[in-house]
């Protein structure tokens, strides 16, 4: 276990890149705090904001909103016990992370945005392919949330996409809306999207990586109430989504 001094004299001496987040855990601010997001251990963490403001002394890269400016907590002599606590969590770590190998995808959640399947109509194609198409990466979709850790999952769906950003990917609109409608034609016969958005976010990002699209993946939050949520998105376009699911949302990752 690496050692922290107790003083508040010592604490006040570390650097901000003395500690840093961990390189599978990801972290978004809310206006109650910072909520993380632990791919390694497939869970989800928070901070209150008074906790997130004496971190943000200590760490790089801590997310902050701009109406926390204003307040400034002290410094104690429990701040070296609760970054050995987020050490020992596995949330912070002590060695620098460099480049990460997942890197999150910022999306607009603010401004117009535009649901491709409701505001935008593409033309559904079901047939038996797609529909066989459609049940290869539903039940693979499903096994993979259920029998493999999150952070092999994301990294498989991160890897592809850019592996095709690479190669010169640019989003396709008419083509996105067609695959959305075909995909839309099909889903009610086999699940509904109601509490199951990781599986149909997951299914819909794979069918669409099949026919050579690529949006992002994106995992959401919010506080008071708590609630996590995840849809698939390329810039202004949700895609299967609508914007009044996701706009009270804070983004923690995008694949």
């Amino acid at each position: 276990m690496i050692h922290v001094e107790p003083s508040v004299k010592d604490a006040n001496r570390e650097s901000h890149s003395t500690y840093c987040i961990a390189p599978l855990v990801f972290s978004s601010a809310t206006r109650h705090g910072i909520i993380f997001l632990d791919l390694m251990r497939n869970r989800y963490s928070g901070l209150v904001r008074s906790d997130a403001l004496r971190l943000s002394k200590y760490v790089d890269g801590i997310p902050m909103v701009d109406t926390w400016s204003a307040e400034c907590p002290e410094s104690n002599a429990k701040d070296a016990a609760f970054l050995e606590s987020l050490l020992t969590a596995g949330v912070l770590t002590r060695t620098p992370t460099g480049i990460r190998e997942i890197i999150s995808t910022p999306v607009p959640l603010n401004g117009a945005l535009t649901s491709i399947g409701d505001e935008v109509a593409g033309n559904a194609n079901v047939n038996l392919w797609q529909i066989g198409v459609f049940l290869i990466y539903l039940i693979s979709s499903a096994v993979s949330l259920r029998l493999l850790p999150l952070r092999h999952v994301v990294r498989v769906v991160h890897r592809k996409r850019l592996a095709a950003l690479a190669k010169g990917y640019k989003f396709n609109l008419s083509r996105a809306a067609d695959l959305v409608a075909t995909f839309r034609g099909i889903r009610p016969y086999f699940f509904l999207p109601k509490d199951k958005c990781l599986l149909h976010a997951l299914t819909l990002t794979r069918y669409l990586a099949h026919r050579g699209e690529f949006p992002v993946w994106v995992l959401g939050v919010k506080t008071d109430p708590w609630a996590a949520h995840s849809w698939v998105q390329e810039g202004d376009f949700l895609l299967d989504c609508n914007p009044e699911k996701v706009c009270h949302l804070e983004q923690i990752l995008g694949i």
